[in-house]
């Protein structure tokens, strides 16, 4: 890359470096993926992972059948894409997740799912066991549970973990997402593996946002069955990013039974809708993207050239080095310890130490102590008067 006259202007610590390193303003890094850098990661990642599952299943000898093969962790990992950015990214919902959506989704379609719903819990199960709701996802919908229930029969620890151990996925009306989540704590929020997933469950419903005096009738309306049928499908195709006040984030895009064709479809589908809507800057934020396995080292898939997101923290110069004489500074703090060091010695040890003090003084003799009183430039004077006097030259040319 060419270097040219400008700087990055760097974070206020302090003191500037006048030899900061020189770049380039404008740089030909491109703003897209390249769909081939993709999908040889995506081949060697998936490739890599297979081999270590086998290696493991062999290492450990005969298949143990007491295993449900649900549980098991290497049966269908899960691939994740890490962004990092170079600014921190903000965001202050944290505990609701974003929906994007996927061309191949990740959930399966035997999971059991469980959703928390606002009162009256009787409603949003008749409207599960209509007719009108679709038979193959109503088998998917094993419980259906208010806030009132939730409060009483799972505010217990251990019951909060039984709960999250039944199911596969959890849903939350995105009415009581809020209320929910402080009821379940940091059972259900501190992992992302089984956070309910916020939908609405007045799909499908009318409401009449203009009359503001029935603002209770709206937060009370119950979704048609195909209209929230269609928001459970569209969970379960999806996946789910919860920004972080960090610079790097981390989203699940795949699993191990995936192609590289379909990993690398569903790796472009969600870095558009990432960069587009929740990134600041956007492309200009990206410092890099990558894929990974759950215990694999990070693939890259697309790093930048250029170091900063904003163009006004670009220089045109070098900062000038301000040099400050800091034995003033010095010699106060050395002058404050002194004298809260005297305050704690005794009569004695205090006398003591002033006559080193002076003794120390009495040593140096008048000329030490006269050219410490002599300025600098008198000093400088006196020197060139010693060089002018000498007959000879000190270096001979």
């Amino acid at each position: 890359m060419a270097k040219s006259k400008s700087l990055v202007k760097s974070e206020p610590t302090g003191e500037k470096s006048a030899n900061a390193p020189l770049v380039a303003k404008k740089s030909s890094t491109p703003y897209q993926l390249d769909p081939a850098q993709v999908e040889r990661a995506a081949k060697g990642l998936i490739a890599h992972m297979k081999k270590h599952a086998q290696e493991k299943e062999e290492k450990a000898g005969k298949k143990n059948l007491a295993v449900d093969e649900d549980d098991s962790a290497d049966q269908d990992q899960a691939i994740f894409l890490n962004v990092s950015t170079k600014t921190h990214v903000h965001d202050s919902n944290r505990l609701k997740p974003t929906k994007l959506p996927l061309p191949h989704p990740i959930v399966g379609s035997d999971v059991r799912i469980c959703i928390f719903t606002k009162d009256p819990q009787r409603a949003y199960k008749d409207l599960v066991a209509s007719d009108e709701f679709p038979a193959d996802l109503r088998t998917r919908v094993a419980r259906v549970i208010g806030v009132d229930k939730l409060r009483k029969k799972w505010k217990p620890f251990e019951n909060k973990r039984q709960l999250l151990a039944l199911y596969d996925v959890f849903m939350v009306d995105e009415r009581v997402t809020k209320i929910v989540a402080e009821t379940l704590g940091k059972t259900f929020y501190s992992t992302k593996s089984k956070r309910p997933i916020p939908i609405r469950l007045t799909a499908g419903a009318y409401i009449d946002k203009s009359k503001k005096d029935d603002k209770k009738k709206q937060e009370n309306v119950i979704g048609t069955p195909k209209g929230v049928a269609k928001e459970i499908e569209a969970a379960l195709s999806a996946t789910y990013v919860s920004m972080s006040p960090s610079a790097n984030t981390s989203i699940k895009v795949g699993k191990l039974s995936m192609t590289p064709q379909q990993l690398k479809e569903n790796v472009e589908a969600v870095v558009e809708k990432l960069v587009e809507k929740h990134i600041e800057h956007k492309w200009r934020n990206v410092r890099g993207l990558y894929i990974k396995g759950p215990t694999t080292k990070a693939l890259p898939i697309w790093l930048t050239e250029e170091q900063w997101a904003d163009e006004d923290k670009v220089l045109d110069e070098a900062p000038q080095r301000v040099i400050t004489d800091g034995s003033k500074k010095g010699g106060e703090k050395r002058k404050k310890w002194e004298e809260w060091e005297e305050e704690l010695l005794d009569d004695e040890d205090l006398e003591e130490k002033r006559q080193r003090r002076k003794a120390k003084k009495a040593k140096k003799g008048p000329e030490q102590s006269q050219s410490r009183s002599i300025s600098k430039e008198k000093r400088n004077k006196l020197k060139q008067e010693a060089l002018q006097s000498v007959q000879t030259p000190l270096i001979a040319s």
